[in-house]
C-alpha cells in the first residue's frame, strides 16, 4: 500500500433505492468509490485526475436503503501517470425493519459485511503531478 487507506462513511437513503424491495444498486457503490478514487489523487499527486476504468468489480452482498457504508480505498502501485488502486465497500450498520419507514431501530453489523470488491485505475498527466500533498504519501514515487 502506497500512503494510507481513505475511508468514507455514507448512510444510504431512499433515494438510493433502484429496486423492489429497497435494494441499492450496485452503481452506487461504484460511484463512492470514485470520490475515494479521487481523494486519493489529491493526496498523492495534488490533482483531482481521471478515472480510467474499474476491472474485477465484484459485488458480495446485498446493500439496502438505511445501510451505513465504508467505502474503502488504497493506492497498491504507482506508475508514470497512472495509479493502481484497490476497493472496498463494507455495511458497518443496518436498520432493524427496512420495510417500515417509522421504525428508526438499527444494528451495528459485527463483524462488517463486505459487499463489494474492484480494481481501479486513475490518472494523473505529468504536468499536472505536484508530489505528495499529504505527509502519509511521501514515499509514492513515480519510475523513472
Amino acid at each position: 500500500m502506497v500512503g494510507k487507506k481513505v475511508v468514507h462513511h455514507l448512510m444510504m437513503s431512499a433515494k438510493d433505492a433502484h429496486y423492489t424491495g429497497n435494494l441499492v444498486n450496485g452503481a452506487r457503490i461504484v460511484n463512492q468509490w470514485g470520490d475515494v478514487g479521487t481523494e486519493l489523487m489529491v493526496y498523492v499527486d495534488g490533482d483531482i485526475s481521471l478515472f480510467l476504468g474499474y476491472k474485477d468489480i465484484e459485488f458480495t452482498a446485498p446493500v439496502y436503503v438505511g445501510d451505513f457504508m465504508e467505502y474503502h480505498g488504497w493506492i497498491e502501485k504507482v506508475g508514470n501517470q497512472s495509479y493502481t488502486c484497490k476497493f472496498e465497500a463494507w455495511k458497518v450498520a443496518k436498520m432493524v425493519d427496512i420495510t417500515n419507514p417509522q421504525d428508526t431501530r438499527a444494528t451495528a453489523c459485527e463483524p462488517p459485511v463486505l459487499c463489494g470488491t474492484a480494481t481501479g485505475s486513475l490518472f494523473i498527466a505529468k504536468d499536472n503531478q505536484r508530489g505528495p500533498q499529504e505527509s502519509s504519501f511521501k514515499d509514492a514515487k513515480h519510475p523513472q
